[in-house]
């Protein structure tokens, strides 16, 4: 929400030479304009909540299981979302322009970043953040998740970010995310104190995290633009540490309100659908209509709201679990016909050789006495020929 608010009301249309306003958001909204304009520290926070909970929902799993649960996840929401967005703007072009339809398919892969396409929405801006964050966790994740390997891992990563500055190679600073790398290695570290306890080692990780959000966050491109002090961000990201291990020290488990179950399942959808379609609902009703600008921001932030929990109940609910289903299915499992099946055909003077095996024991297969064999059982069949 704060970021939705930092968009909607701070940056107002800044870049795309339309103010939605009308006028310049610090006349509209006064002190509240200042306020909105720190609302960016969102970002650091969910890069720090998504730090935490991508272990925690990839401990025990293979890689092929945390590859489809990120794809579940992430996609579903993404494609209603891009395609919606699209339509918005091939219906409303007067803010931002429509996209050629090569753009919007590539768009529609997430690789958008890369590929070096404009993005159907700017807000996605983070997304490729978090898709390397899970390449890079996908290599522990192959080599076996467990403690050691996890803090050595948060260590690698913290000491590469510190590094790769004097190195000045652009494909490894892509690589290694310098100034957003601190967030999920912060949330990783949190990550380990609710699961194993807190200890030293894991405190030197997050407070070195922290140094480095200190140092990095000076370069964030909009307070540069608008020369706004940086101690409130400093303030406002310290508080963004404090929750999160308020959070992994058990001490907000009081909060047990249902609606933030709710408020929480629309985020996703709602940061997918703000940006764009915010700033084109809200520069078209402040053309039409003669509402106070206060009460179109609320209107518009709780029409964005609801239908980011549509999207939710109508899309991601029904369509998820169809979706890792598909995706879990071994690639080269293959159905055959079914076909009648003839155990141990009678050959007429001839005894049927039978297989055998041997007993599990030393390192050869057996005990020690290559004479003691078993008949190995018949496999199971239930008509379908492929190989289990």
């Amino acid at each position: 929400m704060s970021v939705a608010v930092f968009h909607l009301l701070a940056v107002a249309g800044w870049g795309t030479g339309v103010n939605i306003w009308g006028r310049p958001s610090s006349a509209v909204f006064g002190h509240v304009f200042v306020a909105a304009s720190y609302g960016w520290v969102g970002v650091p926070l969910f890069f720090i909540i998504s730090g935490f909970v991508i272990p925690m929902s990839s401990w025990g799993r293979t890689p092929a299981q945390f590859a489809t649960s990120r794809v579940v996840r992430l996609f579903p929401a993404y494609w209603v979302c891009v395609l919606v967005t699209t339509a918005v703007v091939r219906l409303y072009p007067w803010v931002f322009k429509p996209l050629p339809v090569r753009a919007v398919l590539t768009n529609l892969t997430m690789f958008q970043d890369p590929l070096g396409v404009h993005r159907v929405d700017d807000a996605y801006w983070t997304l490729w953040v978090e898709m390397k964050f899970y390449l890079l966790f996908m290599v522990v994740i192959w080599l076996g998740l467990n403690y050691r390997r996890v803090v050595a891992f948060c260590l690698i990563w913290s000491v590469a970010t510190m590094w790769v500055g004097e190195l000045n190679q652009p494909w490894l600073n892509a690589i290694v995310m310098p100034g957003y790398s601190q967030y999920f290695i912060a949330g990783i570290a949190l990550f380990l104190m609710f699961r194993y306890g807190r200890n030293l080692v894991l405190w030197l990780i997050l407070g070195l995290s922290w140094v480095l959000s200190m140092h990095f966050y000076a370069g964030n491109p909009w307070q540069q633009i608008v020369r706004q002090s940086y101690a409130p961000a400093s303030i406002l990201v310290t508080l963004c540490f404090i929750v999160m291990i308020l959070v992994a020290l058990g001490e907000l488990n009081w909060l047990r309100w249902r609606g933030l179950t709710t408020l929480g399942q629309a985020t996703y959808p709602l940061y997918l659908l703000h940006y764009v379609i915010g700033f084109s609902v809200i520069y078209y009703l402040n053309e039409k209509l003669s509402l106070p600008p206060a009460l179109l921001l609320i209107l518009v932030l709780a029409a964005l709201v609801s239908t980011a929990w549509l999207v939710h109940r109508l899309v991601e609910r029904p369509f998820a679990p169809w979706l890792r289903k598909a995706l879990s299915r071994p690639i080269l499992e293959r159905r055959l016909p079914q076909v009648p099946m003839q155990r141990h055909p009678a050959v007429a003077g001839q005894r049927q050789p039978v297989a055998v095996r041997p007993v599990d024991g030393g390192p050869g297969g057996h005990d020690g006495d290559s004479r003691l064999r078993r008949p190995a059982a018949d496999p199971p069949f239930d008509g379908d020929l492929a190989p289990r």
